[in-house]
Parts: C-alpha cells; sequence; structure tokens
C-alpha cells in the first residue's frame, strides 16, 4: 500500500522536474498561489481532524481538544505568525469537508495512501504510522495470520479495513462475518471490551495508548507483503501547492531542530523523527 523510500524519491524528483516544465510553459494563476496569501490575510489557519484519535488528537476534561496534532499545529501557527484552528469532523468524509472548503487543510493523524493521493496531496511525514492490532491477551493472535474465523473491526474511512482484506487473501483465511466497521475508537474498544470483536485494526501508536491503560489487552504488529512502512501526513487540495510547500519547509525545519523529536516523546514516549523522510508520498 505504500510506495517505497526509494520509489518516493524517484517519484518526488520527476514530480519537481514536471513542476518546473509547467512554471514555464503556463502563466502563473491567482488561484493556483493563494492559498497560503488567504491564511495569512485571514490570520489563521483551520486544519480538519477528528478528535477521537488518542494521542493524536483527543478531548481532555474541558471538552478542550488536545494531543500532538494540535501541538504540532499550534508550533506550525506560532512559526507562520497565524492562529491554528482545529475543527472536528466526520472522519470519513474528511476529505470531501475539505474539497467543500470547511478547512483549509487535513492534520489529524492521516495514513498517506494511493487511494487518498487521487484526491490530496501529502505533505512531508510528520510521524510514522505502522499499522498493529489490538487481541485479547491470551485469544492466540500473535500477527495476521491468526485471524481465520475471527471477528474483526476497524476504523471508518481507514487504510485498516482494505488492509484486513489483503490480509486476508495472503493467508488465505476468511474472516467470521463482514469486517465492523466504527466511526469512534472508544466504541471499538468497548466492543473489544464487550468481546463484539476478536481483533482491532488501527495504527499501532494509537492502540498501544490503549493498551498500556487497560489490562487484559496486547499489540501486535499488522505486517504484510501488500504494504511497506507507512506514513502520517497533512494532506491539501491539489490546487493548494503554495500552501503545501509552505508547511513541507516548516516540517522539515522542526524536524532538524529537534522540535518534532520533543512533541513525539511527549505524547508517544520515543522519537520516530529518523524514520522519516523529507519526500512527500506520491503515487
Amino acid at each position: 500500500m505504500k510506495a517505497s523510500f526509494a520509489n518516493l524519491r524517484k517519484l518526488r524528483k520527476a514530480g519537481f522536474g514536471a513542476a518546473i516544465a509547467l512554471a514555464f510553459a503556463v502563466p502563473s494563476s491567482p488561484a493556483l498561489a493563494g492559498a497560503l496569501d488567504d491564511i495569512k490575510a485571514r490570520g489563521e489557519f483551520t486544519y480538519g481532524l477528528e478528535a477521537q484519535y488518542r494521542p493524536f488528537e483527543f478531548r481532555d476534561e474541558n471538552n478542550d481538544i488536545i494531543g500532538y496534532d494540535i501541538d504540532v499545529a499550534n508550533e506550525i501557527g506560532k512559526r507562520l505568525g497565524l492562529k491554528a484552528n482545529p475543527v472536528d469532523t466526520n472522519w470519513a468524509a474528511v476529505i470531501q469537508s475539505l474539497h467543500s472548503g470547511q478547512f483549509d487543510l487535513i492534520l489529524g493523524g492521516m495514513t498517506a495512501t494511493p487511494e487518498r493521493y487521487k484526491r490530496v496531496n501529502f505533505s512531508y511525514p510528520y510521524m510514522e504510522a505502522s499499522s498493529g492490532l489490538l487481541a485479547r491477551s491470551g485469544s492466540g493472535i500473535a500477527d495476521a495470520g491468526d485471524l481465520s474465523g475471527k471477528v474483526v473491526g476497524a476504523g471508518a474511512g481507514t487504510p485498516s479495513i482494505k488492509m484486513l482484506q489483503l490480509s486476508a487473501q495472503e493467508h488465505g483465511h476468511e474472516f467470521d462475518g463482514d469486517i465492523k466497521t466504527y466511526d469512534d475508537d472508544a466504541v471499538a474498544y468497548e466492543a473489544m471490551r464487550a468481546g463484539r470483536i476478536e481483533a482491532y485494526a488501527s495504527s499501532i501508536v494509537s492502540l498501544m495508548e490503549f493498551a498500556k491503560t487497560t489490562e487484559g489487552f496486547i499489540v501486535v504488529p499488522f505486517a504484510s507483503k501488500h504494504w511497506g512502512q507507512e506514513f502520517t501526513c497533512m494532506a491539501f487540495r491539489k490546487e493548494d501547492e503554495d500552501l503545501r510547500s509552505a508547511f513541507n519547509g516548516l516540517i522539515a525545519d522542526m524536524k532538524a531542530d529537534g522540535t518534532l523529536e520533543a512533541l513525539q516523546n511527549k505524547w508517544f514516549g520515543q522519537s520516530f523523527v529518523d524514520l522519516l523522510p523529507n519526500v512527500a508520498p506520491e503515487w
């Protein structure tokens, strides 16, 4: 599901060359260069997320949205001299909401995928996004090959649904019924507690956040020959290249000066910066 790191470099290089050729062939258009100017004129930028994805974004006891993505967005806003405003939305329709103008970009723990790339362009990765499976201790589930005949679930609108389907094909087994989907991780975790599902696929860091505070659950890696390393990226409308370019530069700066490492240590207990290339995923 994920382009290889080497291919990303090649694709990025090819895309850069194409962009140069286009710049000489087509007169500049205000519509293609106005997104960055627009947020500067407003003094703020808005970003879409779903505040149910701990520790990326969730609501605290005061109903304020906090988390890794909030801190990243606030740091970017600080460096641009702008206010960063999160917009809590339905994740299954988040790209549609971006295109309808409900916010300026998506900054909500989104995994870059080929399917999503058809509709948006991605930033440089700002977090690693390997997948995992949540299971009960003693369930006998040690990897994806143990899911035969199990009731499984995944987040609605997430790559985990397709990954479960590909994994079943790879291992030659079937699940017990259709893949259950959940708009809210908290509802999925409750289904796990109640035994309504036996495994839940999501990003390994979010599952570990749940498992470390809840007895009786384990997180196992969810790997396959069908996908490689996965990355968490911001997403932009394809015409908003000026905005994406500005954010890419700030992400690179935050990696270089240690800011991103500090935020990852704060929210995940370790840093993944060394795994993140300054190359935007493209397919």
